[in-house]
């Protein structure tokens, strides 16, 4: 049953590896990946000396700490309120509203945040104007300050209930009788959670935190980062919204300075893997739970 998921692994992980030497090279389409010119750590001292690239990397690191910081605990709360639901049918209801946003395309989803960002006519606009809190319109994604936070708040509607989903089948293992021992006790609901619910699935969290960790230049697990900001970038908010990965595919892909954008990508990985590691070891040290 393992040998697919190996042969998958090997063939899209592992064997495209070999292309990797092309950041060590100055690509040639006529002569190949083997034997273009070898220009050793050319394209990395490009990389540091690029004066544009500072903001590329603080964009980068500002809505990745933001979606690892401030999304990651949304669905861990989104499903220990689902776990305190007693009626089976408004659980079920409640459950398919909060997944069903995370099987629409991140197309769609762009289309949809820029109509209701829209300043003519835009649902966000009309509310806030209509309560007062604005006293006009505003073009939301033409600022650039407030990127950062509508990429978070599109994070947690469209991926916090399918994330939920693994906690709430962790505290589906936990022993029935922990909770009737606390009820003869007299624990309520908000002590059962904090003394049973939360210890019992710290594991889960650890591991999915230190996965959200190593997938964090990304966008975290669910890698939304080039997504959300290749779709919802324009001339106004550009300085906020140019990541890693849209910067490769400006500056490498779209000029074909493929070598260059190889570099970049080698150097994003290395970096995560530091992180895995990084977060793995201190989360071994602080509650004993690791990964590796």
């Amino acid at each position: 049953m393992v040998l697919p998921a190996l042969a998958l692994l090997i063939l899209f992980r592992y064997i495209p590896m070999f292309g990797l030497q092309i950041a060590f090279r100055e690509f040639m389409f006529n002569k190949g990946m083997l034997w273009s010119p070898w220009v050793g750590l050319k394209h990395f001292r490009d990389f540091f000396t690029d004066p544009y690239i500072a903001g590329v990397l603080v964009n980068t690191m500002g809505i990745s700490l933001l979606k690892v910081f401030l999304m990651f605990p949304v669905p861990i709360v989104l499903a220990l309120m689902l776990n305190e639901v007693r009626s089976a049918s408004f659980k079920r209801v409640t459950q398919t509203i909060s997944y069903f946003p995370y099987f629409i395309s991140w197309v769609v989803v762009a289309l949809m945040a820029r109509s209701w960002l829209s300043a003519s006519g835009g649902l966000v606009n009309d509310i806030l104007v209509g309560l007062g809190i604005l006293r006009k319109p505003v073009l939301f994604l033409g600022e650039p300050n407030a990127f950062w936070w509508i990429a978070l708040v599109l994070e947690i509607w469209k991926n916090a209930g399918w994330g939920s989903i693994i906690y709430l089948a962790a505290m589906s293992g936990i022993d029935p009788e922990l909770y009737e021992a606390a009820d003869m006790d007299g624990a309520r609901r908000i002590r059962k959670m904090v003394s049973i619910t939360i210890p019992s699935i710290l594991g889960t969290v650890m591991i999915l935190f230190i996965l959200n960790i190593g997938y964090m230049l990304s966008g975290g697990l669910y890698g939304s980062n080039f997504e959300q900001c290749y779709l919802l970038s324009n001339p106004l908010n550009l300085p906020r919204s140019e990541i890693l990965d849209t910067y490769i595919l400006r500056i490498g892909v779209s000029l074909g300075r493929y070598s260059y954008a190889t570099a970049v990508g080698l150097l994003q990985g290395v970096v995560s893997f530091i992180l895995l590691l990084a977060a793995n070891t201190g989360s071994k040290r602080l509650t004993g739970e690791s990964f590796l």
